[in-house]
């Protein structure tokens, strides 16, 4: 049954999300409002938006699932991130803003003087957006399963029309500004969440102790749980983890294209303060719902009946586990571990909580379809259909084309997102891994490394993106998890590399020896978008 408590708090969310898309349109004067936001993004709005365009449903969702299937051991994974996000400054934010570029692929096709890079960089961008757009559609639906209770199927309609809606008019600025709103929102939710979640076990330590008593296990480290787990009670594994999301925020372009739109370049450096603690904040909270979701789904969830209690125990399985099978049955849900954050939340019974937890769900993954679809509108229009095809339509109209491809990725997110082929936190690994390994290497040498040139950009955006593309598909498919080594099966081994993060190290190796090996790029060339970036930066 729908509460309308729940219900109403999601009307407003929805009616604050559009009023801000319909505003963006008056604001909307040029091509670059459109894909930049006139560059006018102050630094709290801008640290906020990051926050809620990089921390997709693979976190309000994936992470607190991961910490409900493996335990403790994967709350370091969760800080990495935020330990990660400081990097950017240091790597990527200043330098890049200075350099201002429209588009994620203009620093690679000028810094490497070959404007053909355009295609490869674009490609593989692509990739990485159907795969984030898939999974932010997948976390809208859940949480508006969360709120009609109707079939997964419709929710996935219903959120993908919203976020069409105002891209559509919006652009940029739209998104700049609903990100920013999104991002308080959803911190505000995990936190109310949280502390709901302590108050019904009677307080922070009377929850330590319920986890405790639920799963006596819960709390011991990777290599003392008997027996570990794979993917996260080894060394390598957890090295795995780690550089899978710790060099992201310096790389992907979802976020480095957010520091294209701040005023200068001490607005692009202040913006990941704001981000780091208002992401720190919000990931501490999960980390709390996602240790508690077991406990509370099985004492308080409406669905945790004596008779399910008793069918958990003839079959030897967690009672949550139970639930969650109930609901997947029930409404279609094809990732239903994925829910086991808002079924915590749901097991409170109390709708002005789910409501906020809701509303903040939702915020998160419209956050990151935008993002990632501004990204890609704007190498499609720009730099494919513009700069590369001279297309006649894209230079008189850039605005309308541009709208017109952001419908046709969010459509085809949409139809994947029927039947996802991984959870989200799987689907994100994936494309954080094969947009570092195969083009973040000529992004952060390039800035850093005089030596970086054109041949070793070509070669490592094609060699790691087809071996990394081959390698997971091989590992999830073959191997029967995305986490092991896709060689395991010929060597013999059972080695842990999580989403193959293997290829990170692997593709800048690559780059550095075909640098090495072959013709450097012009000084001029070097001294431009290479020397004189990070100097002044």
């Amino acid at each position: 049954m729908v509460d309308p408590i729940v219900a109403g708090i999601t009307v407003l969310y929805f009616i604050g999300v559009i009023a801000i898309g319909w505003y963006s349109k008056q604001r909307m004067k040029s091509a670059t409002d459109y894909y930049l936001a006139g560059r006018q993004i102050g630094s709290i709005v801008n640290g906020l938006a990051l926050e809620s365009t990089y921390l997709s449903p693979a976190s309000m969702l994936g992470l607190p699932a991961f910490v409900f299937i493996l335990g403790y051991p994967f709350w370091w994974a969760m800080m990495a991130i935020i330990a990660g996000m400081p990097l950017a400054t240091l790597l990527t934010a200043a330098a890049l803003r200075k350099y201002a570029p429209t588009s994620f692929a203009d620093y690679y096709a000028d810094r490497y003087n070959d404007q053909r890079l355009r295609w490869v960089i674009g490609l593989i961008v692509v990739f990485g957006a159907i795969l984030y757009i898939t999974l932010s559609i997948v976390g809208m639906a859940l949480f508006l399963l969360a709120i009609l209770k109707l079939p997964y199927i419709y929710g996935v309609i219903i959120g993908t029309l919203i976020v069409v809606f105002y891209v559509y008019y919006g652009g940029m600025i739209a998104t700049s500004w609903n990100a920013a709103f999104q991002a308080a929102l959803m911190t505000v939710a995990a936190v109310v969440a949280a502390i709901g979640i302590a108050i019904k076990l009677g307080g922070f330590g009377a929850l330590h102790q319920a986890i405790l008593e639920n799963n006596p296990k819960f709390f011991n480290t990777a290599s003392d749980a008997a027996p570990p787990h794979p993917f996260v009670g080894t060394w390598l594994a957890v090295m795995g983890w780690y550089f899978v999301w710790h060099f992201g925020f310096a790389t992907m372009p979802y976020t480095v294209v957010r520091f294209f739109t701040t005023m200068d370049i001490k607005t692009a450096r202040r913006s990941i303060f704001w981000t780091s603690l208002f992401a720190g904040i919000f990931y501490v909270a999960l980390q709390i719902i996602g240790a508690a979701s077991k406990v509370m789904i099985e004492k308080y969830h409406p669905l945790a009946t004596p008779e399910l209690a008793a069918k958990a125990a003839e079959l030897k399985k967690p009672l949550a586990v139970l639930v969650l099978a109930s609901i997947q049955k029930t409404y279609g849900v094809g990732t239903v571990t994925d829910y086991s954050m808002i079924a915590a939340v749901e097991a409170l019974n109390n709708p002005i909580i789910l409501g906020i937890l809701v509303a903040g769900g939702l915020a998160i993954a419209m956050s990151t379809a935008a993002g990632w679809v501004m990204v890609v509108n704007t190498i499609v229009t720009r730099d494919w259909f513009d700069m590369l095809l001279g297309i006649k339509k894209a230079k008189e109209d850039p605005v309308m084309v541009a709208r017109t491809v952001s419908v046709v990725f969010l459509l085809v997110g949409m139809f994947i997102a029927f039947n996802p082929p991984a959870l989200v936190l799987d689907l994100s690994g994936w494309a954080f891994v094969v947009i570092i390994a195969s083009i973040g290497p000529s992004l952060i040498l390039g800035l850093w490394w005089k030596r970086a040139n054109r041949t070793a950009t070509w070669v490592t955006a094609i060699v790691m993106f087809v071996l990394h593309l081959y390698a997971w598909l091989k590992a999830k498919y073959v191997l029967g998890h995305h986490a092991w080594f896709f060689l395991n099966d010929v060597l013999g081994t059972k080695l842990v590399t999580p989403h193959q993060v293997w290829a990170i190290p692997a593709g800048f190796l690559l780059f550095i020896v075909v640098s090495l090996l072959t013709k450097p790029d012009s000084e001029e060339v070097v001294q431009k978008y290479c020397v004189e970036l990070t100097q002044e930066a």
